[in-house]
C-alpha cells in the first residue's frame, strides 16, 4: 500500500529491501541483480507452466511464470544489447488515490549494454485491452527516470522457431574452445551454408560433423557468426562470420 503522492518502489536485495520514492537514485540501483519481489505461486490444475531458464547471458537461472515468458527470456538471452536480466525485479506501487489500476510488479528487468535499464511486461495479445490502464501508468513511471519500457506479445515466426532451435546450443557444452574458434570463422569465410560451413570446420579441426555444427549453433547464438533469422533456419541457411569478430580473429591469427 502507498499512501504517498509519489509512485514507490519496493525491492528486493542479497544486501536487504528497497522501499523508496521513483527517483534517479532509485532508478540508478542495479535491478538486474534484483531477487524476485514476490513469490512465483503454484498450485494444482494451474494453466501456466512456470520454471526456470538457464541464461547464458547472466550465468544463472532466471525464473518465468509462463511459456511466453519463457519466450521472452530466450529472446533476451539471444539479443547482444542485453547483459543483464531479473525477473519479478520490483513492485510499482502508484500513488495514493490513483484510479482504475493497483501496483504493478513487470516480469523483468533488463540492463543493456550501453548502461541504460528496460522494463518489461509481458503480455498474452488479448489481455493488452484490459492492461492498458496499467501499462500507461508503468510506461510513465518508466520515462520519468530514463527506462525503457517493452510490452512483449510474443515473436513472429519463423523467428521464434529459430531462436528456440538456437537456443539448444547455447549451453557451455557446446562452446567451441577458443583455439578452435579462428577455424570455424574460416570455414565460414566467405558466408556459405550451415552445412558446408560445419563440413568445413570439422575436416580443419579433425571433428565429427555433428560437433562442428554444434560449435556453428553456438557461435550462431553467441553472436559471432552470423544467420538471417528473418527465414527458416536449416541446414541449407546461409552463415557468416560477423564483421568485427572477423577481423579480430584474423588478428589474433597474424599476432
Amino acid at each position: 500500500m502507498n499512501a504517498t503522492g509519489s509512485v514507490r518502489v519496493l525491492g528486493r536485495f542479497e544486501a536487504g529491501m528497497l522501499d523508496a520514492a521513483l527517483s534517479d537514485d532509485v532508478a540508478s540501483e542495479r535491478f538486474e541483480s534484483a531477487l524476485p519481489v514476490r513469490s512465483f505461486f503454484a498450485w494444482p490444475g494451474k494453466r501456466n507452466y512456470e520454471g526456470s531458464w538457464w541464461s547464458s547471458t547472466v550465468r544463472a537461472h532466471v525464473g518465468f511464470e509462463s511459456l511466453l515468458e519463457r519466450e521472452f527470456l530466450m529472446s533476451a538471452d539471444y539479443d547482444k544489447d542485453v547483459v543483464g536480466i531479473s525477473s519479478q525485479p520490483f513492485a510499482l506501487l502508484w500513488p495514493k488515490g490513483t484510479e482504475g489500476a493497483r501496483g504493478h510488479v513487470p516480469d523483468f528487468f533488463l540492463r543493456l549494454a550501453d548502461g541504460t535499464g528496460r522494463v518489461v511486461a509481458v503480455r498474452h495479445p488479448d489481455r493488452l485491452a484490459s492492461a492498458q490502464r496499467q501499462s500507461n501508468l508503468t510506461r510513465e513511471a518508466c520515462e520519468q527516470v530514463g527506462w525503457e519500457y517493452e510490452v512483449f506479445t510474443g515473436l513472429s515466426e519463423p523467428l521464434a522457431s529459430n531462436i528456440r532451435w538456437l537456443a539448444g546450443y547455447r549451453q557451455d557444452r557446446f562452446a567451441p574452445p577458443a583455439s578452435a574458434i579462428p577455424a570455424i570463422v574460416e570455414a565460414f569465410s566467405p558466408a556459405t551454408s550451415l552445412a558446408a560451413g560445419a563440413r568445413r570446420a570439422a575436416r580443419l579441426l579433425k571433428l565429427d560433423f555433428s560437433m562442428a555444427q554444434a560449435y556453428a549453433m553456438n557461435l550462431v547464438f553467441t553472436g559471432s557468426l552470423d544467420a538471417d533469422l528473418r527465414r527458416p533456419l536449416s541446414l541449407d541457411a546461409t552463415v557468416s562470420p560477423v564483421q568485427e569478430f572477423a577481423q579480430g580473429t584474423e588478428l589474433e591469427a597474424v599476432s
